[in-house]
């Protein structure tokens, strides 16, 4: 069949941008999408490259004020990292523990009665860093490979009581405990940024590249997507290629890298977050905490389709595209697949997206309107409430000196060494840490554009589907009614609020008087990826 659309019908004439293979490790990680339309390069730095300077110019003062606070900061305490290992995004990593590392566990407990008694009972289960073991830390720093092991109890109560350190199990009340908690969360910031987040950025480029070359502006698709896909291939570009990025090989030479290794070996962390880890890479890497990257099956979304992932990060995560973005995808591809020339331009657009994103449906699966609502449902979902909710967490509820992105203390290598807090030397530098609040401004902070999601408006022309609209943005704020208790819980005494120090909206809102902090959707979800 001729092709109807006449060039022009597209938003780049049919010559816009393609995914091609990374430059980095192409044999593992996402394709990329190398050459950026003009215009969106003009928009990402009108938009955000601006904020970008502005940052790296006013804001090094204030970093410096807090690196000077932190710097004696001698570690959490077992209470905090419960907090934030079971009430923020790092819930993300809940995965059942295996059969072996129990086993270890009781080997290296065996002379303790009561720790064995309780290894016995309640439900285990674990976060897993051991891809830390990639890393190759800069001179004068340090990095291990931990897994964390959760205990929830008869009564439903879950606390972190065994860290194991490249492979030591260290029990909550050891002396050890402290320095081991430094490396738990040292990996759980990185595989945040680096295993677990990029799958948000990067495989999306492919779809939005796609979408915007091969379906016309006319079609619903295209409509659908638009909004949500404004500022990502420009800003993911500068991720991936600037020569100002942290990810960059020469991201020690900014004032702003606050991370560990260079960029060519942090990248391999991307790969363990597309690619997956498994026995084909080396015993230590368990397949369960290192999926490989399947676009309809968001990583660890929905209590549904991931029952460990039942925390109130996940219910959030849930209630949105369960409650919201299904219902809304779902009328767009009934109208879709009643239209046969629709149709023809879905199945050829997943086609191309399926060769280049892991996961990504058929041409053949994209026919079942079950199928299409769900596949159009997560990009859009991804792109605002998953992406914004990430950020709004690590930057909110974690503060800087938490995230422990640079260790200057050796990993321990017993059981009984002296508590963090018994130890003169310190865990890093104020240089360490002045780069490490100057990031988290930059790059971790949520700083969402207007619009935000609930205004998002779309170019539809079909009358059902800007009712369809107007259905979805009423849901998205009665959602948020519903989730308002999920307040950030306060950082440690003595700490500096990081929301203030970022000068974020929320902390001008508070200055004008507001009274809630609790109220994500419309302070830091934008509509599509923008930081």
């Amino acid at each position: 069949m001729l092709d109807p659309e006449l060039p022009d019908q597209f938003l780049y004439s049919r010559e816009g941008p393609w995914p091609q293979p990374s430059p980095a490790h192409p044999l593992i990680c996402a394709d990329e999408v190398l050459n950026i339309p003009p215009i969106e390069t003009l928009l990402f730095n009108e938009k955000i490259g601006a904020r970008y300077l502005q940052s790296q110019l006013a804001y090094p003062p204030v970093a410096a004020q807090y690196a000077a606070l932190v710097r004696d900061w001698k570690g959490v305490s077992p209470e905090r990292l419960d907090t934030i290992m079971l009430d923020t995004l790092y819930s993300r990593f809940k995965v059942p523990m295996l059969p072996s590392e129990m086993a270890q566990c009781k080997e290296a407990f065996k002379d303790d009665p009561a720790i064995l008694q309780e290894l016995e009972s309640g439900i285990w289960f674990k976060y897993d860093f051991t891809a830390m073991d990639l890393i190759d830390p800069l001179d004068g720093t340090f990095c291990a490979a931990t897994k964390v092991f959760i205990r929830s109890g008869e009564d439903g109560v879950s606390s972190v009581r065994i860290i194991a350190v490249n492979g030591l199990p260290i029990y909550r009340t050891d002396s050890s405990f402290g320095i081991g908690s430094l490396y738990a969360l040292q990996g759980a910031s990185y595989h945040v940024l680096f295993v677990v987040h990029p799958a948000l950025h990067f495989p999306m480029d492919s779809v939005n590249a796609i979408t915007k070359t091969s379906v016309p502006m006319g079609h619903p698709l295209f409509q659908l997507f638009l909004p949500h896909s404004a500022y990502s291939l420009a800003l993911n570009n500068a991720v991936l290629e600037s020569a100002d990025s942290v990810v960059n090989n020469n991201a020690q030479g900014t004032r702003f890298d606050p991370l560990t290794a260079n960029a060519y070996n942090l990248k391999l962390l991307f790969g363990a977050g597309y690619s997956g880890l498994g026995p084909k890479d080396g015993p230590q890497y368990d397949p369960v905490a290192y999926p490989r990257f399947d676009y309809m099956r968001p990583r660890f979304f929905s209590k549904d389709t991931d029952p460990l992932f039942d925390s109130e990060y996940g219910r959030w995560l849930g209630a949105y595209f369960e409650g919201a973005f299904l219902p809304f995808c779902t009328e767009v591809a009934n109208t879709i697949h009643d239209n046969c020339q629709l149709k023809l331009y879905v199945e050829r657009w997943a086609r191309y997206c399926s060769t280049h994103v892991s996961g990504f449906p058929t041409a053949t699966e994209i026919q079942d309107r079950g199928t299409l609502a769900k596949a159009m449902a997560i990009y859009i979902w991804n792109n605002s409430v998953s992406h914004g909710g990430d950020h709004w967490s690590f930057a909110n509820e974690i503060s800087e000196v938490e995230k422990c992105l640079r260790i200057r203390r050796k990993p321990p290598v017993s059981r009984k060494e002296p508590p963090v807090d018994n130890q003169v030397e310190r865990i890093f530098t104020p240089n360490d840490m002045q780069r490490a609040a100057l990031c988290q401004n930059m790059f971790f902070q949520a700083w969402a554009i207007e619009p935000t999601l609930a205004e998002t408006l779309y170019a539809f022309t079909e009358p059902q589907l800007l009712g369809a609209a107007e259905t979805f943005r009423a849901s998205l704020l009665e959602i948020n009614d519903k989730f308002c208790h999920f307040v950030p819980p306060p950082t440690q005494p003595g700490i500096p609020d990081p929301v203030t120090n970022c000068q974020s909206l929320v902390a001008m809102e508070e200055s004008a008087g507001a009274t809630s902090r609790s109220v994500p959707l419309e302070r830091t979800i934008a509509t599509s990826i923008q930081y």
